[in-house]
């Protein structure tokens, strides 16, 4: 199966697989974050320390071109490290992602809310998407979907596992963290509340807080949509995993009326 990225040298080619919904020739928002986080985590393996946070500001739009990614670290600390990964088109700065890994200790205390595993359905219980809605981008092709709650197309909360089956990069294995990471960027798509015949909506940024590493390949997103005042909007999530819940994610959102020509178009 074709990857969403080649290696080029030290830079990172995007695919056709790599389209987005929006436009073909424009990046997937999960391929944008989940190469960041690819290389969030490589730094995190290195340093022993567990990633605990991933806020990533995507700035630009980014076309089906060569990245680098360009680590530094801003803060070193015995308990605490912030990491910073500047994703760049030539010298353009397409997105940022600012990383939280914190140190390990030896146990953590039982949590008497926690939901069990066994609350949710598994993906092999869930219902794939209408043909329709697999369509949606390029990089959507590329993942398989099972509903076990409410509906793609339709408006509304919903709970979908989802799991990327084309490699990020050819020739590597997609990690639990990178799936988590890729799915993430789905949540306001699971959660949506308008007609996209109507309304575009777009999430300039994302973060995701983990209690836990994720494990396997399967993510579920459990996920729901707030509107406020002035098209802004807030979609949140949970991650799970086999095991259960794993991380929050939140997503800011901005929605904009589409003009006659663009409803009539679409």
């Amino acid at each position: 199966m074709s990857a969403i990225f080649k290696p080029d040298g030290r830079r990172f080619r995007a695919t056709e697989h790599a389209g987005g919904p929006w436009s073909p020739d424009m990046l997937q928002g999960s391929a944008t974050t989940a190469l960041m986080a690819r290389e969030v985590e490589r730094l995190a393996v290195d340093s022993g320390f567990a990633v605990r946070r991933l806020t990533f500001d995507l700035w630009r739009p980014a076309g089906l071109r060569a990245f680098t990614t360009v680590a530094e670290l801003l803060r070193d600390g015995r308990k605490a490290k912030t990491l910073q990964v500047r994703l760049m088109d030539g010298e353009t700065e397409i997105g940022r992602c600012t990383a939280l890994l914190t140190a390990p200790s030896g146990e953590s205390p039982a949590d008497p809310f926690a939901r069990p595993a066994a609350a949710d359905k598994a993906p092999e219980a869930g219902a794939p998407p209408p043909a329709f809605a697999q369509k949606w981008s390029r990089y959507f092709q590329n993942v398989t979907v099972r509903l076990i709650e409410g509906a793609l197309e339709k408006p509304g909360p919903a709970a979908a596992w989802m799991r990327l089956d084309a490699p990020l990069v050819e020739g590597e294995p997609n990690t639990p963290l990178l799936q988590a990471v890729q799915a993430a960027d789905f949540s306001s798509g699971v959660a949506q509340i308008v007609d996209m015949r109507d309304w575009t909506f777009i999430n300039p940024e994302i973060s995701l807080y983990f209690f836990r590493p994720p494990e396997g390949e399967w993510i579920l997103i459990r996920a729901a949509t707030r509107v406020g005042a002035n098209g802004a909007g807030l979609t949140s999530a949970t991650l799970s995993d086999r095991k259960g819940p794993f991380a929050e994610v939140m997503q800011a959102m901005s929605f904009e009326r589409r003009d006659a020509a663009q409803a009539q178009a679409s």
